[in-house]
């Protein structure tokens, strides 16, 4: 076959044809960044942390701690320290985000026909949050969003050493895609829920080895320091009479202490990021016993399911549930969010499917925009009308998609 042939059949292949979509996506949004967020996005203020670091010869996890695991802080500050220039934290975020939709889209056609994963893909891919988390937010939520749907893909594949893998990779870059081992320790039996925390803790222990052996306290306050926060932006916020972000942040050298020697120095209070006085503590509680119990309701419902569409979706409510039941929430929990909602209506029609999307992208955009000077509502009234129309759309998705499993 002549040399022009072959290569018109290539170009017309599936392969190809990905290859395309995504490059034209990645130069669409990297355009939007040089026109339009290169000017107001502020990416490397955002990283000031590691300015401090990189200028004062401190090392991560030993001298100083940092909001974020290894896997999702350190490639930044890598980044940081190389190039230091915001084009390339954007393109790393943009090769994270196309790891993610790649795997979205590659889940979703294995459930739904192809046209319906085609266009949920690019309705997810468009959305505000996302875009802005690529073109502004030099944090590690592309890349948890990536190890979240790769962890459920590999649950619905059942491979138990994909799905530990998967999840302590997450763990290792946002904490949260831990909630999985959950349903995933009820789902699995035998030797392969052996193979499941296997996998899990092999990959946690080689990756934490270098930080516990250095100083094991101040890497484990990594993790645990998050728990004295207070709420955000949520409906217990809301409640709780505090409905903006969780205050102030701290003086520079609470991270170059441990947690609890902070604690005890620094009285909490009602406006404070991490040491939070809660007005009523019962509602930390409530939001606590919610989580708890439509978690394990879910992940024991998943158990009782057959077929791979009703498996995703249940795991899927699992993990909606504990995100949508936290007291904190800010624009990048939407990012799994709006994931996960993908994979609950997929037995939707993907007329009301693409619509709840969009509803969710209309509210996101508004919560994003209340952070922006000049915006009409204001913070205080934005956020209210953000997070008081997410839980309403929340509230619908999960009693119609709960009812379906019931």
């Amino acid at each position: 076959m002549p040399l022009p042939r072959v290569l018109l059949k290539i170009m017309k292949g599936p392969v190809i044809k990905y290859v395309l979509i995504i490059a034209l996506y990645d130069v669409l949004i990297f355009s939007l960044f040089l026109f339009t967020g290169s000017k107001s996005s502020n990416i490397l203020g955002w990283l000031f942390d590691d300015k401090y670091i990189v200028n004062n010869n401190l090392i991560y996890y030993v001298d100083f701690r940092p909001g974020y695991p290894p896997i999702g802080k350190l490639p930044y500050t890598y980044l940081y320290n190389v190039f230091g220039s915001a084009e390339s934290i954007v393109i790393y975020n943009l090769a994270l985000a196309d790891l993610a939709l790649i795997t979205l889209y590659k889940l979703l056609k294995d459930l739904v026909p192809r046209r319906k994963a085609a266009v949920l893909t690019l309705t997810v891919a468009f959305h505000p949050v996302l875009i802005w988390s690529i073109t502004s937010n030099p944090h590690a939520d592309n890349l948890a969003l990536f190890w979240l749907i790769l962890a459920i893909y590999y649950i619905k594949a059942k491979n138990p050493v994909g799905v530990g893998s998967s999840i302590a990779l997450g763990f290792l870059t946002k904490v949260y895609s831990v909630i999985l081992m959950i349903p995933a320790l009820i789902l699995f039996k035998g030797w392969e829920r052996v193979a499941l925390i296997s996998s899990f803790l092999t990959v946690v222990i080689l990756v934490s080895a270098p930080y516990l052996l250095s100083d094991p306290l101040m890497y484990m306050t990594t993790y645990l320091h998050h728990l004295s926060r207070g709420p955000s932006e949520s409906i217990f916020a809301l409640l709780d009479g505090y409905y903006s972000h969780t205050g102030f942040l701290h003086p520079t050298f609470e991270a170059m202490i441990y947690a609890w020697q902070f604690n005890v120095i620094y009285a909490p209070s009602s406006i404070d990021h991490f040491r939070y006085a809660w007005t009523y503590p019962q509602l930390r509680y409530i939001s606590l016993a919610l989580q708890a119990f439509f978690l394990l309701l879910f992940s024991v419902l998943s158990n009782k399911m057959r077929g791979e569409i009703e498996i995703t979706k249940t795991i899927s409510l699992a993990m909606l549930s504990y995100l949508v039941f936290s007291p904190f929430w800010n624009p990048c929990i939407s990012l799994p969010t709006v994931a996960l909602i993908t994979l609950v209506m997929l037995d939707a029609k993907m007329m009301y499917q693409v619509l709840t999307l969009i509803c969710f992208a209309v509210v996101d955009l508004v919560h994003l925009a209340t952070w922006f000077p000049g915006t009409p509502l204001g913070v205080h009234l934005g956020l209210l009308v953000a997070t008081v129309s997410r839980a309403l759309l929340i509230t619908i998705v999960l009693y119609v998609t709960a009812k379906n499993v019931g």
